[in-house]
């Protein structure tokens, strides 16, 4: 499928994805099991930096050497987009509003976009070398969104916008490194 179709596909989800944030909120507040508490909880604890860490170490084991520059790229397009996004919109995170369970002291007005999911959703790229490991990969991310949700520190629209970041950022930073090797070789 060509990327504009998947970029057009993902908008047209994210905007339909506001009208069941509150319904979906709503359904994790009344429903909740314990085994996925526990889950959720551990994913919670997983920092993006750690993420980017591990694909630094996977990318070397697998001698994938010309997906550093990108990496690095997204990574620091991760830190500084999501930050700017959250601080901009500043929309308060669905535990305010619903009755979860708190996880501590959390920036309750940081809600969109979800980083967990931006900085999980960013890798798919660094993945496609290898179908095994990509829908691996997949399954992580959606998982990480799950568990997002499931905690109420995130809405719906706030992880399904994380993955469309997250993934644009890392499409993006292929791009800017596929333009510097040009440049560097002309």
């Amino acid at each position: 499928m060509k990327k504009i179709y998947f970029y057009i596909t993902a908008i047209i989800i994210f905007l339909l994805s506001f009208l069941l944030d509150n319904p979906v909120a709503s359904f994790f507040v009344n429903h909740r099991i314990g085994f996925l508490d526990t889950i959720s909880i551990f994913i919670h604890s997983i920092e993006g930096y750690f993420l980017f860490a591990f694909m630094l170490i996977f990318l070397l084991a697998f001698k994938q050497k010309k997906k550093i520059i990108p990496l690095l790229l997204t990574f620091i397009l991760y830190l500084g987009a999501t930050q700017f996004i959250k601080i901009v919109t500043a929309r308060p995170r669905p535990f305010t509003k619903f009755n979860f369970d708190s996880l501590g002291s959390i920036d309750i007005n940081r809600s969109f976009p979800s980083g967990h999911v931006t900085a999980t959703s960013s890798m798919l790229r660094f993945f496609e070398f290898n179908n095994i490991f990509f829908y691996i990969w997949i399954f992580v991310t959606i998982l990480v969104m799950f568990s997002r949700i499931y905690l109420g520190m995130h809405y719906l629209s706030d992880v399904v916008a994380g993955f469309i970041l997250g993934y644009g950022l890392s499409d993006f930073s292929f791009w800017i490194a596929d333009g510097l090797k040009r440049w560097k070789f002309k």
